[in-house]
């Protein structure tokens, strides 16, 4: 049972579940592969991510510095797996860039501790 669904057949089962991991497979390559795009207007830095997108809000310290806000996974991806992924794409951009990172975030907060070493100079107050 299945969505309060019966499924007439094993087969259809299995290509409903196979079309759940195609998807959740092409989530994690859109946030792996996409571009990241700067929206100044909004102040936050986005993927797509199969025609919606994953945010990060910031303001902008000085020229070189993001404070990190918040982070936003869509409703359909949560609990995926694809924040931490997500994460890591945002501050090695920011790296790329020569930025420093303040972060205000508490997804982030927690994704910095579990790779502080990675991050720890390119960080305010680590």
């Amino acid at each position: 049972v299945h969505n309060n669904c019966v499924f007439n057949s094993r087969r259809e089962l299995i290509r409903l579940v196979m079309r759940a991991f195609v998807r959740f497979c092409s989530s994690r390559t859109n946030l792996k592969l996409n571009p990241i795009e700067e929206n100044i207007a909004t102040k936050e830095f986005r993927i797509k991510l199969n025609g919606d997108f994953a945010t990060v809000e910031f303001k902008k310290i000085n020229e070189t510095t993001y404070d990190l806000l918040h982070t936003n996974i869509p409703k359909t991806y949560q609990g995926k797996g694809l924040g931490p992924v997500f994460a890591e794409r945002i501050f090695d951009h920011l790296i790329q860039r020569n930025s420093k990172m303040k972060i205000t975030c508490e997804f982030l907060q927690k994704f910095l501790n579990s790779n502080k070493e990675k991050y720890k100079d390119h960080v305010l107050n680590s």
